[in-house]
């Protein structure tokens, strides 16, 4: 997902058609991170399965990485990813695939019904989030169960209802668009009550939980774009508020999708995000003692792992990282994309067990994704 300037690739074995495409879908022309550590490691994949693939919307899995959507069809403009244009959607279609990381076993697919949906970025080990696009009937989100396929709308109005988020108490968050404004605002909806948190000037836009009661939130004003992080606890979220600056003029909606989407599913409490002016993966922890950290360069994509270190993809390798480290441990010497899986323990504690990796490539014929397991993290 290109968020920024191109730069040249680096001399090495030239990228074939698919590598390109993958590249396409993660950032535009990336450069080879210098300096690796060279190292044996004791992590261990294996394949599972093969997904289809679009050369452009990524899959999402269930956080326990049984489940995987993916979405095919026509491809879909930016603008109507972005909230921005109000276009009914075309003949997308979803798939729902069950995964076998122990022995790789696969199912047929589960085909969703309904038509012309987006992937949303959310999903649990129950269901996932989607969005309608519908012209002027609105932008609708709904809700699909991995196990039957059935669609349940969450929210159904003329408004353009856009990036909806859960939290593992079952409150929704999401970005709304009244058909006589321009401006996004954010609503939260509870089992209570459903409030409205706005400043009245802002766009703001693709909320994602931290834990139950603090959401992160990119802002966008007057060109300027920031992420934001608030406190719901309080009768005001907006005076809770710290954030952390990304650009500083010429940002667009694009540029919001094209940031929030490079991590659309991480542990609680933990945000990873492509920053478009320093060219690489970025971790926001408001309050902790490294707040800001930059993973290595030209970094696309990131996991954690439970020990704090994380999974980083560049656009022709994957690391093992230390946060304060300037690079990591070599894992492989391809494009491939880390996605974390996780389990809750008996204190309903959230671990992250292990890492899929998802190859970017061409398979009988037909583009595809394959899935590996990679386990033995700790």
């Amino acid at each position: 997902m290109s968020c920024g300037g191109k730069q040249p690739v680096s001399n090495g074995n030239p990228l074939n058609v698919s590598q390109q495409a993958a590249l396409k879908t993660l950032r535009s022309n990336i450069k080879r991170a210098p300096n690796a550590i060279i190292s044996s490691s004791n992590d261990i994949d294996w394949p599972v399965g093969f997904l289809p693939w679009d050369r452009f919307t990524l899959p999402i899995f269930s956080p326990d990485g049984t489940n995987a959507a993916v979405q095919l069809g026509p491809s879909v403009p930016s603008e109507v990813l972005s909230g921005t244009d109000r276009a009914t959607l075309g003949h997308t279609i979803i798939e729902l695939h069950q995964i076998d990381p122990t022995h790789g076993k696969t199912s047929k697919p589960l085909l969703v019904e309904q038509q012309g949906l987006l992937l949303g970025r959310y999903a649990d080990n129950v269901s996932l989030l989607v969005e309608a696009p519908r012209g002027d009937a609105g932008r609708w989100i709904g809700r699909i169960d991995w196990a039957t396929g059935q669609l349940r709308w969450l929210v159904s109005d003329e408004a353009t209802n856009a990036f909806p988020t859960l939290n593992s108490r079952g409150d929704l968050a999401w970005s709304r668009r009244f058909k006589n404004e321009e401006r996004y605002h954010l609503v939260l909806k509870t089992a209570v009550e459903q409030r409205v948190i706005d400043d009245g000037e802002s766009d703001w836009l693709m909320p994602s939980f931290a834990g139950n009661d603090r959401l992160y939130i990119y802002r966008l004003r007057d060109g300027a774009l920031s992420l934001v992080n608030i406190d719901l606890r309080a009768r005001d979220p907006l005076l809770t508020a710290t954030a952390i600056s990304l650009m500083e003029s010429g940002s667009t909606r694009e540029h919001v999708w094209q940031i929030a989407t490079t991590n659309p599913n991480n542990p609680e409490g933990i945000l990873a995000f492509y920053h478009p002016i320093h060219h690489r993966m970025t971790i926001w922890q408001p309050g902790k003692s490294m707040e800001t950290v930059y993973l290595v360069r030209d970094s696309v994509a990131a996991a954690p792992v439970q020990d704090g270190s994380w999974i980083v993809t560049t656009s022709d390798r994957v690391i093992r990282q230390q946060l304060g480290s300037d690079d990591g441990i070599l894992l492989r010497n391809r494009l491939a994309v880390p996605r974390w899986k996780s389990s809750r323990s008996p204190s309903n504690e959230l671990r992250v067990i292990g890492i899929i990796i998802l190859r970017l490539g061409y398979r009988s014929s037909e583009y595809s994704i394959s899935v590996q397991a990679e386990t033995r993290l700790r």
